[in-house]
């Protein structure tokens, strides 16, 4: 193998997103009366083109609401069906957290630092095509409850914690 291959092969690996699809579990979640519906989001491109600080558009980020946001990969070979869901999360309301914050803290904090692996993963390996959605939401109840039902539904690959003590554990006694 000549080394340009084996370099390649280094970096597919390292690029390998592990999706789990699980109708089941798609199928246990319920909200009725909120249309999560994509296209009800509001989506930017996260970074700039070199992944290296923000994109002018995260300025424009609601300050004064919370809700979800969910951190994706927008490949643009076949606009439409090649993004790729990565991370979900949540801004609940306070005096000191909202949409615009929360999102940004992920590059501030992140980016340069392995404290939580996943995330710093997410981002310099595919910073320069993450988009990040949010979906605003009035109330932290529904805002944490919400997070939490996404989260057991459809095991993201950076999300760490899975909050359904079941689940988590069949994930675990599964892991290679």
């Amino acid at each position: 193998m000549n080394s340009a291959a084996f370099q390649l092969g280094q970096e597919i690996n390292n690029r390998k997103v592990p999706y789990i699809l699980h109708k089941d579990l798609w199928d246990k979640f319920v909200y009725p009366g909120l249309d999560i519906d994509f296209s009800n989001w509001n989506s930017i491109k996260y970074l700039n083109d070199n992944g290296s600080a923000f994109n002018e558009e995260v300025d424009n980020l609601p300050s004064d609401m919370g809700g979800l946001y969910l951190f994706y990969i927008k490949c643009v070979i076949i606009k439409g069906i090649t993004e790729f869901p990565f991370y979900i999360g949540r801004a609940q309301l306070t005096e000191g957290q909202n949409i615009k914050k929360r999102v940004k803290e992920y590059f501030q904090k992140y980016s340069r630092d392995d404290e939580r692996t996943k995330i710093y993963r997410m981002l310099n390996l595919w910073g320069k095509d993450l988009h990040v959605a949010y979906y605003p939401l009035p109330d932290n109840d529904v805002i944490v409850n919400l997070e939490r039902d996404i989260i057991n539904s459809l095991l993201l690959p950076m999300n760490d914690l899975i909050p359904d003590k079941t689940i988590k554990q069949a994930i675990k006694a599964f892991e290679q």
